[in-house]
């Protein structure tokens, strides 16, 4: 089955729309975006070489940022729907039917959901911040918006919180798990 459109549209914080984007590029880099849930995701696929067009505009008391990416449909199936396993049905029809509480959803929760097709982005974000001290800190943030991990200390350059975390990325997939 193909489509031929998918459109969604959010009110979200700058945060949100960052982690929305890296998404996508993360979609981008695995050669095949995931847009959507359930029955009404598509998958399209990436091709080697396509054109990025990026337009700011200012019309009334609006400002706007659009980001557009084309490319030729070199195959038919470029755009098809992407299959759920049963178990991720069922989840998705847990999660619809969950006990919805009195709270707005959280922005992060109704986000666009788009990422890699073959579902290799990442869950989690690092940031490099300024700290109320002037220290500079990373920290690992969940998409949920939940900090899973930091670097527990201040630098006073900025540069040696970057080399605290790269070191962290580099070095955290070799290391063991111990039990205490």
């Amino acid at each position: 089955m193909t489509r031929d459109d998918y459109e969604s549209e959010v009110t979200a914080s700058p945060e949100d729309a960052a982690a929305v984007l890296s998404d996508v590029a993360d979609g981008l880099l695995a050669g095949s975006i995931r847009l959507g849930e359930g029955d009404d995701a598509v998958a399209v696929d990436v091709p080697a070489e396509l054109s990025l067009e990026v337009e700011f505009e200012r019309e009334d008391d609006e400002l706007s940022l659009e980001l557009e990416l084309e490319w030729d449909d070199e195959a038919s199936d470029a755009v098809s729907a992407v299959e759920t396993s049963d178990e991720e049905s069922e989840t998705a029809d847990e999660e619809s039917d969950a006990d919805v509480s009195a709270e707005a959803p959280d922005v992060a929760d109704r986000a666009v959901p788009v990422g890699a097709a073959d579902g290799s982005q990442s869950l989690a974000r690092f940031e490099v911040f300024e700290d109320k001290a002037g220290e500079f800190r990373w920290r690992l943030r969940h998409r949920n918006g939940n900090v899973i991990a930091s670097s527990g200390e201040g630098y006073t350059a900025k540069h040696n919180a970057w080399k605290g975390l790269r070191s962290v990325m580099q070095n955290a997939p070799e290391a063991d798990v111990v039990e205490e």
